[in-house]
């Protein structure tokens, strides 16, 4: 959907990137460059993004025709792509740039980039976006193809101001979360906001649960097992159990998968219905900031840990960034655009205007992304990818099994033991197609 500055994320992927020569570079003679943009007209790091546009256009002479294309920008791209007229530069999540273009050997590596000097500073790209954001996201020739402008991830959000004792006290473990969430209840709310019609937003909570259980890892493991073997470690089914003490608990604020995004998180922000927690990636702060109640204050939390569990330290960081096309026309161009942009004056307006947070270490993280950054530097070396990586290493399970599986889990059609078996009977008989 959208999907964002971690010192963390630096000490842990502590070796820069070096430059190793480019490959599908166009001419260095190049005064135009076509832009596919994931955001949409509004949005804040639209915004960000048209201002350095406009800067890039008066300091290089090069004009860009940029279009705001939406979350699916990927999809045209790949369409002009077969046609071999693909735009020169394009952005999304990382994972979607990998199981849309990098899957078929469409993306240009960007090794020379790394290289590069960024526009009025002394530092190169690689010495301030860490190898380890990009490490799973290489060219069949080892070079990376993605250089990041926002680190991302999914934390558990909440108002402080109406519920201070979780800033003071979070709950930690499963346990003390159930125990909270019936605090809650017993005054008569519903604690947990869900845009139930967004199935990826269901399959965060089934994600993290797997992850607190089984490990980083286990998710993806399963859903390339054509055996479906995998789904028959316990730790699925203890999961699936966490999920569905939620679901049939009733802690889930009603009507939750009968209205429209972002319906419900719009009302959690402005206190318009009896809901606490929203489990939601960082860019929620800025997605729900204008609608918001007076006084309202983000903060955070991490998923609760589960007893015996293997991925108890984990917490997730992801990317957004730029890419470049195979057959990009103007390769050079849009090389130099992101070099530009990677400037800590310009990226920081990622953090300042669109409050997310940036891959530089010195850019400040927006107040409203301080316990998340707390949380990836708690975490260490146990950082995993948006939904584990699973959507971009098998992004026809994604669509065709695990998000229809998370939706009737929801709502009701599936219990715990149905959620994994489904998983499992769908995962073989995709298989075997």
């Amino acid at each position: 959907m959208r999907v964002r500055n971690i010192v963390a994320i630096a000490a842990v992927a502590a070796l820069a990137l070096s430059g190793c020569g480019s490959s599908d570079s166009g001419s260095g003679g190049d005064k135009e460059l076509t832009y596919w943009s994931m955001w949409k007209p509004g949005e804040d790091q639209q915004k960000v993004l048209q201002s350095a546009i406009e800067g890039f256009e008066k300091s290089t002479g090069i004009k860009v025709k940029v279009q705001w294309s939406g979350r699916d920008v990927l999809k045209q791209v790949a369409a002009r792509l077969n046609a071999g007229d693909p735009p020169d530069l394009t952005d999304q999540d990382a994972g979607a740039i990998s199981g849309n273009l990098g899957k078929v050997d469409g993306v240009t590596g960007l090794s020379d980039v790394y290289s590069m000097t960024i526009e009025g500073e002394s530092k190169k790209v690689s010495e301030v976006i860490p190898e380890g954001l990009v490490k799973a996201y290489k060219t069949k020739d080892g070079q990376p193809f993605v250089v990041p402008y926002e680190v991302i991830g999914s934390t558990m959000w909440f108002n402080a101001a109406a519920n201070p004792e979780l800033a003071t006290n979070p709950p930690k473990t499963w346990a003390e979360f159930i125990t909270v969430l019936d605090g809650l209840k017993a005054k008569g709310r519903t604690p947990i906001a869900l845009d139930g019609d967004i199935k990826f937003y269901d399959a965060y909570w089934t994600t993290w649960s797997i992850i607190r259980h089984g490990g980083i890892g286990l998710l993806p493991k399963a859903a390339t097992d054509k055996t479906g073997a995998t789904f028959d470690d316990p730790a699925f089914l203890k999961a699936a159990k966490d999920v569905e003490q939620l679901i049939k608990g009733g802690y889930l604020v009603k009507d939750f998968n009968g209205t429209k995004w972002p319906a419900q998180q719009n009302a959690w922000a402005g206190g318009k219905t009896p809901t606490d927690l929203l489990l939601m990636g960082t860019w929620a702060p800025s997605e729900t900031g204008p609608q918001a109640a007076s006084g309202f204050k983000h903060r955070s939390f991490p998923f609760p840990t589960v007893e015996g569990g293997k991925g108890n330290k984990a917490a997730e960081a992801g990317v957004i960034g730029f890419a470049i096309p195979k057959k990009a026309k103007n390769a050079d161009a849009a090389k130099k655009f992101i070099a530009y942009f990677l400037n800590k004056e310009r990226l920081a307006k990622i953090a300042t205007d669109a409050k997310n947070l940036t891959p530089r270490s010195d850019v400040a993280a927006p107040a409203e992304l301080a316990d998340y950054q707390k949380e990836v530097s708690a975490a260490g070396s146990d950082l995993f990818l948006p939904y584990d990586d699973a959507s971009a290493i098998a992004p026809e399970w994604a669509t065709n099994v695990w998000e229809p599986a998370n939706a009737d889990f929801f709502n009701g059609k599936l219990d715990a033991a149905g959620f994994v078996k489904r998983l499992k009977d769908e995962t073989i008989k995709l298989g075997k197609q």
